[in-house]
């Protein structure tokens, strides 16, 4: 169990929330489990450097770690492929660690998820959609295009297979697959 104070409460295992406060805060994270207890406490400060896990934390990871910590899904509306203002800000974050001289060699494939409503010819349709729409913004905002890679697999591989409006939501969207790290190439 993972539980972050400020009224926030019990939160998935991973311990990962997206949280937007309107002033600089103070987070206190116990995660209880058989092994024991732990704390850890977060500040988040708002209007300055956007917050992120200290380099040192990260550093000797393996590069599917650092990925995975580093790189967002990208969320959506139903039945939309518009990017909303929460979704270019996870983009921007994306870009930022992609674009960082020790990740420019990294190539990266973007999957287009949809919910379960609608066809399955019209959910491939819009997970496409949504996948060339995150990947025409990634390069307009400086990623270079032959990292890039785009596949829809629409309602085929949802993130969470319940029937409701929460799942749903987190069922429309793109997600990053780290590819191979191309300098490696022969």
């Amino acid at each position: 169990m993972v539980v972050i104070d400020q009224g926030i409460g019990e939160v998935d295992k991973s311990g990962r929330l997206k949280v937007f406060p309107t002033r600089t805060s103070r987070y206190r994270i116990v995660a209880v489990g058989p092994g024991g207890n732990t704390e850890k406490t977060v500040m988040l400060e708002v209007g300055g450097k956007t917050p992120s896990i200290a380099e040192e934390e990260l550093a000797g990871k393996p590069l599917a770690e650092r990925f995975a910590y580093s790189i967002k899904p990208v969320f959506f509306p139903y039945d939309s492929s518009d990017l909303k203002d929460e979704a270019k800000l996870t983009l921007d974050g994306n870009i930022r660690w992609l674009v960082q001289p020790e990740n420019k060699s990294l190539g990266v494939l973007l999957e287009g998820h949809t919910d379960e409503r609608g066809t399955g010819e019209y959910n491939l349709a819009l997970g496409d959609k949504r996948a060339q729409v995150v990947r025409a913004y990634m390069i307009a905002h400086g990623v270079d295009p032959s990292r890039l890679i785009t596949v829809s697999l629409g309602e085929e591989r949802p993130f969470d297979p319940r029937p409701t409006e929460d799942a749903y939501a987190l069922n429309r969207r793109v997600h990053f697959v780290l590819l191979e790290d191309r300098a490696q190439q022969p």
